[in-house]
């Protein structure tokens, strides 16, 4: 939670001196007030916040700065391991069934911490548990075929997605977005986030289906997010600057068009975004 408020900071140039309010960072990431404050504590340990008496949290450094800083903060041990999964599975290291003492041994895990991981992956519709005894990975997008599949579904939900009848701009959400882009092409001639670009990547293409207003669209999205995550997390460490930036300025390019009221210039940006030749490849950004 410490460094996703660290990012959050970066993405939106916070200034030395922000009020670090708890409600609304609970609030943006969906939690209760008792981690973020725990993560603010974290924040304060590490000198990049300060706990001023009866006013609260506020940043010690502009949040540009905290982009490095916040990515030095000690991960949970789970989220190291739930990476080292979706590695350890697109490598195919680790086979399609999954027994928990099996992962304890290869990750060095204790149970309880190794259930925590098996729920998030669960939650995050990556794996499935098994008759009796044991886990299975959900069916995923490891052949080229699957991923072309993918995409001619995505095309077709979100090209139609952003002429839903329903649809309508979060201008808060938009906001953000373009702000996290901006920040990210910034920061691009230091070594990029693989992380912070498949979140920013992910969070784009969950937010316009949000904005169709149609839930089917959203739980299509989410769904085809987490397949992603499983199938191409690992190959982002391998895309070049240039990949990374074109895949953002189109994403900026949409925003543009959408926030003109242009939806058919949009739906034709993003049916070029989904269909470039090189979308099937390791190497694509999208």
């Amino acid at each position: 939670m410490a460094r996703r408020i660290a990012a959050l900071a970066a993405e939106q140039r916070w200034p030395a001196g922000f009020h670090l309010r708890e409600m609304e960072i609970a609030r943006l990431f969906d939690v209760s007030r008792t981690p973020v404050r725990a993560a603010l504590r974290v924040l304060v340990d590490q000198g990049m916040a300060e706990n001023r008496t009866n006013q609260g949290f506020f940043l010690l450094r502009d949040g540009v700065d905290l982009e490095a800083a916040g990515r030095s903060l000690p991960a949970a041990r789970e989220d190291d391991v739930i990476r080292a999964i979706l590695r350890d599975r697109e490598a195919g290291r680790l086979p399609e069934q999954l027994i928990e003492t099996d992962l304890q041994e290869i990750y060095g895990i204790g149970r309880s911490s190794l259930r925590k991981v098996l729920l998030q992956l669960a939650e995050d519709g990556l794996i499935k548990r098994r008759r009796g005894h044991g886990w299975s990975f959900v069916p995923s997008l490891a052949s080229a075929q699957a991923r072309e599949e993918s995409y001619r579904f995505r095309m077709i939900i979100e090209c139609m997605g952003l002429q839903e009848p329903g649809f309508r701009i979060d201008k808060h959400q938009f906001q953000r977005s373009r702000a996290a882009h901006e920040a990210f092409i910034a920061d691009l001639h230091r070594s990029p986030s693989v992380e912070r670009f498949f979140e920013i990547n992910a969070g784009f293409h969950a937010m316009l289906a949000a904005c169709s207003g149609n839930r089917f669209l959203l739980q299509a999205m989410e769904a085809q997010n987490a397949l992603r995550r499983l199938t191409e997390y690992a190959d982002y460490g391998d895309l070049s600057p240039d990949a990374l930036l074109r895949s953002c300025r189109e994403h900026l390019a949409i925003l543009d068009a959408l926030e003109q009221g242009d939806v058919n210039w949009a739906v034709v940006l993003m049916r070029q975004h989904l269909t470039r030749p090189s979308h099937a490849e390791p190497n694509s950004a999208n």
